[in-house]
């Protein structure tokens, strides 16, 4: 069993939408995915779930009430092998409520843990920023996915979220590693794109993923219908490409 957060402290950068879309791959796969939406937006939430407004349950109470089980708050999806522990704009109240308290950045992990052995893939959708929620995925994950733009400001950015990193490997969770930079977004008709690319992966090295994400509508489409793009458009090359990525995140 993984535990994967899909962060960056740049917001734009795609990460609910590969959450969304990641899940769809590895679930055709037959891997049993839950998805934790860590992001007080809900965007991925919403995605699959008609109105989060209303709903008995929230990661912000079980997050704040440690008699409220995980389990609890999991919701099943319309799509075999992916349920979702959904979030609204109430998980805003995690930073004012737990700021104070030391071992907070903990009790993600100590909820994980009730699940684990249920799913092959957690998959954690963090919120634009390097608060305590993120801080608390890095504690509960045991890889991080970073998707970035092939753009200039893009890889300046990375350095701040390897500052974190360290930081909790170092107090918090030794485990923590870098399954991949994965290039979203991306525009091969362009040389400036192409460029960047390359200085990326010259940067980055074995870090970067082999597939790269195309910038396409499709993508935008998925979310929109409530969709992961394999079952949206499932011989499409943008559900291929979220194939490809899957079994690199399968096997690293």
């Amino acid at each position: 069993m993984k535990k994967i957060g899909i962060c960056n402290n740049k917001g734009g950068v795609g990460k609910t939408t590969i959450c969304f879309c990641l899940a769809g791959a590895l679930a055709e796969m037959g891997k049993k995915v839950l998805l934790v939406d860590m992001d007080q937006q809900g965007s991925l939430s919403s995605s699959f779930l008609p109105n989060t407004n209303n709903l008995p349950l929230v990661i912000t109470d079980v997050l704040l009430n440690r008699q409220i089980s995980l389990k609890d708050a999991i919701v099943r999806t319309a799509f075999e092998n992916i349920d979702i522990v959904p979030a609204n704009l109430s998980l805003s109240k995690i930073e004012s409520e737990l700021l104070s308290d030391r071992d907070s950045h903990y009790y993600l992990a100590d909820k994980l843990k009730q699940v684990e052995s249920d799913y092959d893939f957690i998959l954690v959708d963090a919120p634009p920023n390097l608060g305590l929620a993120t801080w608390s995925i890095f504690t509960a994950s045991d890889g991080v996915i970073i998707p970035l733009e092939a753009q200039d400001y893009s890889l300046k950015g990375t350095g701040y979220v390897h500052g974190v990193i360290e930081k909790v490997r170092k107090r918090a969770n030794p485990r923590l590693t870098i399954l991949g930079y994965l290039i979203n977004r991306y525009d091969g008709r362009r040389r400036i794109e192409q460029d960047f690319r390359t200085i990326i992966e010259k940067h980055l090295g074995e870090k970067v993923f082999k597939q790269a994400l195309k910038d396409s509508v499709k993508y935008v489409e998925a979310v929109t219908t409530g969709k992961p793009i394999t079952f949206l458009a499932p011989k499409s090359e943008q559900a291929e490409a979220f194939r490809e990525l899957g079994k690199e995140v399968i096997n690293g």
